[in-house]
């Protein structure tokens, strides 16, 4: 009777024994899928994250150039705006001096005719 209470005594800690590296290899495998869900999880955020920055770096590209274009268009016209500026004084000046040219004229012939 003793050898059969030893016996059963070896194999409830077998069986416990067995149980145990049950466990472990249960939560080896635990550990291995949240390992391979983490590096799932960090390569979907860098992914998602260079996928922002691409389009944050697109939208400032588009910003510059509209803002770029604006400055340009506004330099132009202000550009036309003094060349207009800038015909005006020029026809203004030419009308005032061809009105002048007769009194030039008198005036160069009197001075002329004085030193005569």
């Amino acid at each position: 009777m003793h050898a059969l209470a030893e016996t059963d005594e070896n194999s409830k800690e077998a069986e416990i024994l067995l149980e145990i590296r049950e466990a472990e290899r249960k939560a080896d495998e635990i550990l291995e899928k949240a390992r391979l869900e983490r590096e799932s999880i960090l390569k979907e955020a860098q992914s998602n994250s260079s996928k922002l920055l691409s389009q944050k770096e697109e939208e400032i590209r588009k910003q510059q150039e509209k803002k770029i274009a604006d400055f340009k268009e506004k330099a132009k016209l202000i550009g036309e705006e003094k060349l207009a500026e800038g015909k005006s004084s020029a026809k203004q000046l030419k009308a005032k001096a061809d009105k002048n040219i007769p009194k030039a004229a008198d005036f160069v012939m009197k001075k002329f005719e004085e030193m005569i």
